[in-house]
């Protein structure tokens, strides 16, 4: 712990000297009295200098007034006196004055007020605080997160004005950095409860795609929060949300004759997964074989599209597979959805769009697929023309721009289009669509609109930015600029397209003497006149009037980073640097030995500094950075504040890539990785999916000796059926710290549920039928099971064991005049067996089940 430092000196001794001044201010004063309140005014200089320094007696939240006002007093008395001497003697003592009090005073206020703008900050803390420890989360926590936040944002320039680093981390850690962990420990709850609101308005305006929106983002957040009580008030607001829409069918209906639209409530999984709605297999049309099914763009509608038409006037049976999930894997239902109707189409095909293809083709769009053999005549401009040849069914056939520079079409014109002959697919009675007599454009009609001013922003301390409604023909600052501050002209630096030379944007640069002297502020009057679409129509005088400010803030810190490929560091700061190169002597390198190593400096790059890393070893490297060591690149040139951070630096920076394989075990499969890998990461179940949800609890995950290769096995009776399943890895990392990019596959996992013996009957023909979960095969099964009769094993000789009628029953028969009567008859699985599945899993035993008789 360091030492403060303690300054005893008298504040009487300070009043006394004064008694050395007269009372009239006109009166000339000795030089030995201007010296001896001099030294009075700096020992009280002193004393203020340690009040507001954690070296000496700050605290951080004590406001030294008994020193600031004595120290203000012996200096205001020491100026007078100092004034009434020469000007030689004079202008000596009041840089002296300057130097050693005024100086104390001036960085005394600014610690006042950081004290201040401190309580202000304690005062939203304590509010937010409050309804944290009373574990709420409503309208007034969401109101003090935000009242805490603009709080610290508001004060924080008040705070970082305190003189000295250790005295300025100290008022921050008392009020700032306190307030900023209250803050951020609510971030995800309040998160969490502002989606649920505006679910909640969204449910009640019908908007339930953005309700659905809402929802997920407050899924997303919802397990970081911490507070236990203010998580299960949050997810018990979401079950109960959620619950209000479950997931359905709304709809199914055919409108054409090889398309089936299924709308559902609610956005559901895209592609061909095992529980996703553009799966064939989800989905069944009686008498008819699906093409393909396509979800729409907000994932809540699904078209089904059949190889071969449907009949009209007859019953169709659609069913929707109840395994499909909602993009958040909520089930459909408990039930297949099943519907039956019956199929009539007497809708003529209409065209719905005609328009021009950024290539010059002409797309003619239908309402419904038409058949490709249809007697389709197309006229444009009273011509006839030809279009692309249909070797299938299709709803768009194409105009090619041959075709319309045959006819001479000419752009920016309207045509007149017929289009006739395009049948549907009804079956035996195809509808014709009525002759379709229109006119459209060919390519966009000629501008007649004049180009806007869109927005005119400051962006800089001397640049603002112009955007316009479309494209001009040019723009200069000499034609179409006119920039007044007062009565003086403004002549732009430089006018820039940011806009990737489409000419609708623009950043308009200022010359630095914008700034008169000791201005930080102006006041400018703009006029855009003059500017010219590219059709040559001419927009408004648009005036508008701004005031620009310097950027007195200095550059701060963002980020470390090591590129690998040019072997640097890189210290990112949030605005451009000065040209040049870093101050070397204000940049101190520690590496993980705590040794230090000097730092070699390259030039500033836009808002980077560079230091390059040859020569120094790999791992974690320290990085000291005191003020100055680079100033931004604005007119006043701000220095950069201290800071320090730290970088790792590494050449591999490959993350790993992984690749999964099928075993002959059952449940089981392998993750082979491309170099070794962390072992806790590759095996943490946290790290793998099984069809986008956590792998089952109490799976076995194991690394080989060489890190490269995890074997996962499931827990027996978590995987039903023999079939493929999505796979999804994520977060593992390599030896050198990188995290691999999610990776998914689809692999086959074998069935490792065993099969139980689930009931079991004698009947009247003194046998005993046994039945089973799922279907099995019989082995040696002779001693699978163990029968007792009135407490009695019966021997095995006694009975046989055959199929029965169908492969999930069984069938016991008793042998040598056996009979099964008697008070009591248990059956009882033998702790080895040999009945199996398909999957080769053996009958579960130690399963007693008593006989129904």
């Amino acid at each position: 712990m360091k030492k403060k430092k303690i300054i005893y000196t008298g504040s009487a001794s300070i009043l006394a000297v004064s008694a050395i001044i007269t009372t009239n201010p006109a009166e000339a004063a000795s030089v030995s009295e201007v010296e001896k309140l001099v030294k009075a005014a700096r020992d009280a200089g002193t004393i203020l200098k340690w009040a507001i320094s954690i070296e000496g007696s700050a605290d951080g939240k004590t406001r030294p007034w008994v020193a600031y006002n004595n120290a203000k007093a012996a200096y205001d008395q020491a100026v007078k006196a100092a004034n009434t001497l020469p000007t030689a003697q004079k202008n000596r003592y009041l840089a002296e004055l300057d130097e050693h009090v005024k100086l104390h005073i001036n960085r005394t206020m600014y610690y006042i007020d950081a004290i201040t703008a401190g309580e202000k900050i304690k005062a939203k803390q304590q509010a937010l605080t409050h309804q944290l420890n009373l574990n709420l989360i409503n309208d007034q926590t969401e109101l003090a997160y935000h009242e805490l936040s603009r709080e610290i944002r508001k004060q924080a320039i008040m705070l970082d004005r305190v003189y000295g680093k250790s005295t300025r981390d100290l008022i921050r850690s008392h009020y700032k950095q306190s307030a900023e962990k209250v803050r951020d420990s609510a971030i995800y709850a309040v998160t969490v409860k502002i989606e649920l609101d505006l679910a909640q308005r969204s449910i009640a305006s019908g908007n339930f795609s953005k309700a659905e929106t809402h929802l997920s983002e407050a899924r997303t957040y919802l397990p970081y929060v911490s507070n236990s009580v203010i998580k299960k008030t949050l997810t018990d607001r979401l079950n109960s949300i959620s619950a209000t829409f479950t997931p359905k069918v709304d709809k199914v209906s055919a409108a054409e004759p090889k398309r089936i639209k299924v709308v559902f409530s609610k956005a559901m999984i895209a592609g061909t997964g095992s529980n996703g709605a553009e799966n064939l297999s989800n989905y069944f049309v009686s008498g008819r074989a699906i093409k393909s099914v396509n979800l729409s763009a907000d994932k809540k509608t699904a078209v089904i599209e059949l190889h071969e038409p449907l009949y009209p006037n007859s019953s169709y049976t659609v069913t929707v597979k109840k395994n499909i999930q909602t993009v958040n894997y909520e089930s459909l239902g408990q039930n297949d959805y099943v519907t039956t109707f019956t199929f009539s189409d007497k809708i003529k095909p209409t065209i719905t769009t005609v328009k021009t293809q950024s290539n010059g083709n002409v797309e003619v769009t239908f309402s419904e697929l038409i058949a490709f053999n249809s007697p389709i005549a197309i006229t444009i401009d009273g011509k006839a023309v030809k279009y692309n040849q249909l070797n299938s069914d299709t709803d768009t056939i194409v105009v090619p721009k041959s075709e319309l520079d045959r006819i001479s079409l000419r752009k920016g014109r309207s045509y007149s289009i017929v289009v006739t002959g395009a049948r549907d697919l009804v079956i035996n009675t195809p509808n014709t669509m009525d002759t379709y007599r229109s006119t459209f454009l060919y390519n966009p009609a000629a501008d007649t609109t004049p180009p806007e001013v869109k927005s005119l922003q400051v962006k800089d301390e001397k640049t603002f930015t112009i955007e316009f409604t479309e494209t001009l023909s040019s723009f200069t600052a000499s034609s179409h600029l006119i920039i007044k501050k007062g009565n003086t002209t403004i002549k732009t630096a430089s006018v820039k397209d940011i806009s990737d030379g489409s000419k609708t944007k623009f950043d308009i640069e200022l010359p630095a003497s914008v700034y008169g002297t000791n201005e930080i502020s102006a006041r400018l009057n703009i006029s855009v006149k003059g500017y010219k679409d590219l059709e040559d129509n001419t927009g408004k005088t648009y005036d508008r009037t701004i005031t620009i400010n310097k950027d007195l803030s200095p550059p701060q810190f963002v980020q470390a980073a090591y590129d690998k490929n040019k072997n640097e560091i890189h210290l990112t700061f949030n605005k451009t640097l000065k040209s040049g190169l870093p101050t070397a002597s204000k940049i101190k390198v520690t590496d993980q030995n705590n040794k230090s190593v000097q730092a070699t400096v390259r030039s500033n790059v836009d808002n980077k500094m560079i230091l390059d890393a040859n020569g120094l070893s790999d791992g974690l490297l320290t990085i000291s950075v005191a003020e100055g060591a680079v100033k931004d690149n604005t007119i006043s040139q701000n220095n950069n504040r201290a800071f320090t951070t730290s970088v790792t630096k590494k050449f591999d920076q490959d993350k790993p890539e992984v690749t999964f394989f099928e075993t002959s075990a059952n449940g089981q499969f392998k993750a082979s990785f491309n170099e070794r890998v962390q072992a806790q990461s590759a095996t943490s179940a946290a790290n793998y999916l099984l069809n986008g949800r956590p792998i089952p609890v109490h799976s076995v995950l194991t690394i080989s000796n060489d890190l490269q290769e995890v074997t996962i096995t499931f827990p027996e009776g978590t995987i039903p059926s023999t079939t493929k399943y999505n796979i999804t890895a994520s977060g593992i990392k390599d030896l050198s710290d990188n995290t691999m990019n999610p990776y998914t596959a689809t692999i086959t996992l074998g069935d490792n549920t065993e099969p139980i013996l689930t009931g079991a009957v004698k009947k009247n023909d003194n046998k005993i039928y046994l039945t089973f979960s799922e279907s099995i095969y019989l082995e040696n099964s002779h001693s699978d099971f163990i029968i007792i009769l009135d407490k009695k094993q019966i021997p095995l000789e006694n009975y046989s064991i055959t199929i029965g009628a169908n492969q999930k029953e069984l069938i016991i028969l008793p042998e040598k005049e056996t009979t099964f009567e008697g008070d009591s008859l248990t059956i009882q699985t033998a702790a080895k067996t040999t009945i199996r599945d398909e999957a080769f899993n053996t009958l579960k035993s130690g399963t007693t089940i008593t006989v129904r008789q």
